[in-house]
């Protein structure tokens, strides 16, 4: 009995001798903590053929939008149009108190007419040779000065009446009859009231491929579901402070006639020619932002990432970015785990989700 407690004893202390020794091996040679290779998921970049749309805020305007004055000074005598208001090329707007530039009118008149006999008698003289050149040159000239100053103080008169310069809509009335405006000081703001057309401004980037824009149109909130057709007017030659140019386009109603209204926001869509296959799609998921710029990981062969820098159009309403810069068609990118990724890290690639085994259950 002695003999088998004994043994017992003995196996007993071998096995806490052995537990003890891998205890020692895990805590001692394996307790450095191995490192650990990131699980990420990939997809591969699918060209979307040969043409990519860019969206950019615009405003309509019409197409032409004046403020009107009088080339003369004087208090306003009447005013005929209100806001709100049609009026047609050469109606008469407002007008001027015209009673001194009348009397001014009417003592140059005089002037005008005594110089104009007197020069008559002299040239008549002259031409029988009984007057000197000295007395023709001054009655010529007199002449000349005196219907120059007639003409002037003629159209002054003319001034004194405000003229619509097209057909359009009066927008606003700065100043009421009775009281005094200067020469060239608004007083009527008048507004076009043909086809308006859009002001957008668009990025140095595209500007330098404005002539690859195969469609543009325009959509805004007034009109839901609907587009209107655009076609380009002109577009700046040099980028404001904000390095954009400015573009206008010519809108087009619709077949039904409608036609959105001036001074509304509109979303201005360009579409334009890609080159080849450059402009491909990839999951937005598998973008990230480092120093301002957009970029990705790609998978090389041998299982590590490279960071790729691109340049992104839209994201469209799957959750798919358009990039034109960067990749090509066929690269595999990182979807999925970009975020805990470093430039040369070794991936372990996921398996994607199989149509049999939905979830990797089995």
């Amino acid at each position: 009995m002695r003999r088998a407690l004994n043994a017992i004893a003995v196996t007993a202390a071998a096995a806490f001798f052995t537990v003890a020794m891998q205890g020692c091996r895990v805590n001692g040679a394996s307790g450095q903590k191995a490192e650990t290779v990131p699980n990420v998921r990939t997809s591969v970049a699918q060209s979307i053929g040969g043409t990519r749309i860019m969206t950019y805020p615009g405003r309509i305007q019409p197409a032409r939008d004046v403020n009107l004055s009088f080339r003369v000074a004087g208090p306003i005598a009447a005013i005929h149009f209100r806001e709100g208001r049609h009026v047609h090329k050469g109606d008469t707007l407002a007008e001027i108190e015209e009673r001194d530039y009348a009397l001014q009118l009417a003592a140059t008149t005089a002037k005008y007419e005594q110089v104009k006999a007197e020069a008559g008698r002299v040239i008549e003289l002259s031409d029988r040779g009984s007057a000197t050149q000295n007395d023709y040159d001054k009655a010529r000239y007199g002449l000349e000065q005196a219907a120059a100053l007639y003409h002037a103080h003629q159209n002054a008169l003319n001034d004194t009446k405000m003229t619509a310069p097209f057909d359009g809509y009066v927008q606003q009335v700065l100043f009421e009859a009775g009281e005094t405006v200067g020469a060239g000081m608004p007083v009527i703001s008048l507004i076009s009231d043909g086809a308006p057309i859009v002001r957008v401004d668009i990025p140095a980037a595209d500007f330098a491929n404005i002539d690859k824009a195969v469609r543009c149109w325009c959509a805004v909130d007034t009109y839901p579901g609907r587009t209107f057709e655009l076609q380009l007017i002109d577009i700046t030659k040099k980028a404001n402070l904000n390095q954009l140019f400015t573009a206008r386009y010519a809108l087009t109603p619709n077949a039904d006639g409608t036609m959105p209204s001036p001074g509304i926001s509109t979303s201005v869509c360009i579409e334009y020619l890609a080159d080849g296959n450059a402009t491909v799609s990839i999951p937005a998921t598998a973008l990230f932002e480092e120093s301002g710029e957009s970029c990705v990981w790609l998978l090389d062969s041998d299982g590590t990432v490279t960071k790729r820098t691109v340049i992104t159009d839209n994201i469209d309403r799957n959750g798919n970015a358009r990039i034109i810069s960067g990749i090509h068609a066929g690269d595999t990118v990182v979807s999925a785990g970009v975020h805990s990724l470093k430039d040369g890290a070794q991936v372990k690639v996921l398996p994607g989700k199989s149509a049999t085994n939905p979830g990797n259950l089995l």
